[in-house]
């Protein structure tokens, strides 16, 4: 915990560098500010579902999720920072307006004190570890260091893409998720999924992993997909920036379906053992 509140603090000090020439994720890799995948087209797979194992990235996939029902969620995410980022975006949500969270993570923050007083409240939602981790920055800088270092990605997604692709920020959806947040369980792993031993003998009924695939040989990744426990109707999503025919090639077993989305060379891999 000190160990990433004192690299965090440098970080956004611009006293270290948490960018690698040679890996895009690792450790200390940064955190996303909202997904850019195309979720709207996720969230049919969330309905009815009570426990899902997913990528933490922005939260959002979590966020989502939980708006979708599920009550019980496992998150991991290869850099250490996205997990308190989590849970800053979900006492956000209890404690702001729709408006006021928008503005918080969607819009280019200024050195306004507005932002400072917003956190006053979102800190009284996070628990001791989180809190701790947030006023060590907020103590020091403030939200546009912080949110313009390199903690933070610099992809730019704009707020009406963000908007639409996110469920939960339909206004009616945000007001209803205030009072879902304290009913679910959310546990958090920080690793590469290739290596957390631990979550394979979890039983889930939806595993989301976003496009890590991109990132790691294939063959490894048939044998992780394997190693994993679902329930009785539980499947693994993977998803693609663009479905290829060297893709499906590859996967053409039966226990692959793909889902091309409407308008979009993007969708998922749907893995499910027959």
């Amino acid at each position: 915990m000190q160990d990433d509140i004192t690299l965090a603090q440098k970080i956004v000090g611009r006293s270290y560098s948490n960018i690698s020439s040679t890996s895009t994720f690792h450790d200390h890799s940064v955190i996303y500010k909202s997904s850019n995948e195309r979720l709207s087209n996720i969230n049919k797979y969330l309905k009815n579902n009570k426990k899902i194992l997913t990528v933490i990235s922005s939260g959002d996939q979590i966020i989502n999720s939980i708006l979708e029902g599920i009550i019980n969620i496992d998150a991991f995410d290869i850099s250490t920072f996205p997990k308190y980022f989590l849970f800053l975006k979900l006492a956000a949500i209890k404690r702001l307006n729709r408006e006021e969270y928008i503005d918080l993570f969607f819009e280019s923050p200024t050195t306004k004190e507005i932002y400072d007083d917003l956190y006053d409240l979102i800190r009284q939602e996070l628990n001791k570890e989180n809190k701790e981790f947030w006023d060590s920055l907020f103590n020091y800088f403030d939200w546009y260091d912080i949110y313009n270092s390199t903690l933070f990605s610099s992809e730019f997604m704009s707020k009406k893409t963000i908007i639409e692709e996110n469920i939960y920020l339909k206004e009616e959806n945000y007001n209803r998720l205030k009072s879902m947040i304290d009913s679910v369980n959310i546990n958090t792993y920080t690793g590469n999924i290739l290596n957390l031993n631990n979550l394979y003998s979890k039983e889930y009924d939806i595993i989301y992993l976003s496009n890590i695939i991109n990132y790691v040989d294939k063959i490894e990744y048939k044998k992780l997909l394997d190693k994993f426990n679902l329930s009785e109707k539980g499947i693994i999503l993977t998803y693609f920036y663009e479905i290829t025919e060297n893709i499906r090639n590859f996967f053409n077993e039966n226990d692959y379906t793909f889902d091309n989305f409407e308008n979009s060379k993007s969708g998922v891999m749907v893995y499910k053992r027959k």
